[in-house]
């Protein structure tokens, strides 16, 4: 069991690699900055072995060293990088506003030549606004997933009554005296 405190899914800031390259530079381990920033040691890890340059020191002797600017920069090209790119581009969205103008729908927009994007991708874009049209804008629009009724908050399954807990405790006390009166009344004879 791990018994350190580790935030899942939160990137490290440009302070937080500045911290990193002071503390390497102090002598620091992993562990240790890992434990201070409250991350797990292995992106810790991870952060140092991206971030790391050599520098020369002269006459053909290196240092590897962390440098927090550099792991910034190395971070912000790889997250524009890993960004997907639309396919909508100024021709295309001409075509398939072009075909909406002739009352095409995004089926047959499809089949028409020149437009290479898969049905759902139109209709997306269109409830999007990526398009400049709307949902009312369609020859047909779609109608939305129905949504279904919640449970009653005051259901009860059967067999119990509807009555709320102070009046089935009242009715119950009241029960238990009839027993009770019962009761006497049988051994009185």
């Amino acid at each position: 069991m791990q018994n350190h405190y580790t935030t899942k899914a939160k990137h490290l800031t440009i302070d937080s690699r500045r911290l990193i390259e002071r503390w390497k530079k102090e002598g620091k381990s992993n562990r240790e900055i890992a434990s201070l920033l409250g991350k797990a040691p292995q992106t810790i890890h991870t952060e140092i072995k991206r971030g790391t340059i050599r520098q020369c020191l002269g006459k053909g002797r290196f240092k590897e060293v962390y440098s927090a600017d550099y792991a910034q920069q190395s971070y912000e090209n790889n997250r524009k990088r890993s960004i997907k790119k639309s396919r909508l581009n100024k021709e295309l969205k001409e075509k398939i506003l072009h075909y909406h103008n002739q009352k095409f729908s995004p089926e047959m927009m499809v089949k028409a030549k020149g437009v290479n994007v898969g049905i759902f991708t139109i209709y997306y874009w269109i409830h999007h606004g990526k398009l400049g049209l709307s949902k009312q804008d369609l020859l047909y629009p779609r109608k939305g997933k129905s949504v279904k009724k919640q449970a009653s908050t005051n259901f009860n399954p059967p067999g119990q009554s509807n009555l709320s807990n102070s009046v089935l405790k009242l009715s119950i006390c009241v029960w238990r005296m009839g027993i009770m009166r019962l009761i006497r009344f049988c051994l009185q004879e």
